[in-house]
């Protein structure tokens, strides 16, 4: 068999294209390598080294910050320490200031202890007598309280009696002091009582009895005319019995049974002998009130405005109101108030003969 030479030929490559193949393609793999350096080289050389140096820039502001604000903390720790070093020397000093007027304090009160003789018993029972005074002064001046402050007088007097009849027969230094008190115990027996509590509960007994003239009126009715015929229907029974009804109700038959009454009435008329009426309950009430307060004014002007209230209702000549009107005149006359004598010669007069001995 005879082989063919141009069919071997043929699928045997030649050795000259192969390696143009192998450099074609180390060529390719040259290029793309030196893109991909290029690429990024350009990479470092444009992004990187930018951020780089900013960040070395950053870095350098927040150390010169940092050292700034560690100079700050610095000059304000030695600031402060300065200024407690100061507050400490001050105290200190301050300190001994104190201390030092303390010991002389202490020292001269044991002085002045040394030098006074011991508290006598007499002593002590002026001292008693002293604040039976001063009380009595307080429950007169702020209290008000004259029996309270009467007692207290004649406590203090026993007490110097005491003292006096404990000591030599002639021993008269308390005498001045005996003699004012006994003025002040006469002018507070002198001074006139007000019951307050009286005259406030009077008031009050005033407001129950307010005259009422609405009391004496009555209904009066018309008598009927005798009917000549017996009514016929149902209808006529109850239309007459109707008629029976506003007759009685009307109100132009109300008459008083007392004359005085009713011309009062035809002068004011129901609605203002109501008005007035409570006009009078609200003077009497608010002359309570001053009573308690102790507004001796109000209290006046108060009992006038009732009295005048009150004459509204009824006549000058009813006996009921005259005596109501006599009850308000009996407590206008009472005094809220009195003068409070001066109570404080004999306090002084003691507190003198103390300071003395």
């Amino acid at each position: 068999m005879v082989d063919n030479p141009t069919a071997s030929e043929t699928n045997d490559p030649a050795p000259g294209q192969a390696s143009g193949r192998l450099t074609a393609l180390f060529a390719l793999l040259m290029s793309l390598v030196a893109v991909m350096l290029a690429g990024y080289l350009g990479y470092t050389q444009i992004y990187l080294q930018p951020m780089a140096a900013q960040a070395d820039k950053t870095q350098q502001a927040i150390d010169a910050l940092e050292q700034r604000v560690f100079a700050e903390m610095d000059t304000a720790l030695s600031e402060n320490r300065r200024a407690i070093a100061d507050l400490g020397l001050g105290l200190r000093e301050e300190s001994q200031n104190v201390q030092r007027t303390l010991e002389t304090s202490v020292a001269q009160s044991l002085a002045e202890l040394s030098a006074n003789k011991p508290t006598t018993p007499r002593q002590w029972r002026m001292a008693e007598a002293a604040f039976l005074l001063r009380m009595a002064n307080h429950w007169l001046q702020f209290e008000g309280d004259i029996n309270a402050s009467l007692t207290a007088l004649q406590r203090a007097d026993e007490v110097l009696l005491a003292i006096q009849s404990g000591g030599d027969k002639d021993e008269y230094d308390l005498l001045p002091v005996r003699t004012k008190l006994a003025q002040e115990v006469l002018a507070l027996e002198s001074v006139q009582r007000i019951d307050v509590q009286g005259i406030y509960l009077r008031l009050g007994a005033l407001v129950q009895t307010v005259p009422n003239v609405r009391s004496s009126l009555t209904l009066e009715t018309t008598e009927e005319a005798p009917s000549g015929t017996q009514a016929s229907s149902t209808l006529m029974a109850i239309a007459a019995e109707l008629e029976k009804f506003v007759r009685i109700t009307d109100l132009s038959t109300l008459a008083a049974q007392a004359g005085d009454a009713a011309r009062s009435e035809r002068d004011h008329g129901p609605a203002e002998i109501l008005a007035a009426r409570r006009t009078v309950v609200a003077a009497l009430e608010r002359a309570q009130l001053a009573v308690l307060r102790g507004e001796d004014d109000a209290y006046q002007l108060s009992l006038e405005q009732a009295q005048i209230a009150a004459r509204r209702l009824a006549s000058a000549s009813d006996p009921q109101l005259q005596g109501f009107l006599g009850q308000i005149s009996a407590l206008a006359e009472e005094p809220l108030t009195a003068p409070l004598p001066k109570i404080t010669g004999a306090l002084d007069a003691l507190s003198q003969l103390m300071e003395s001995l």
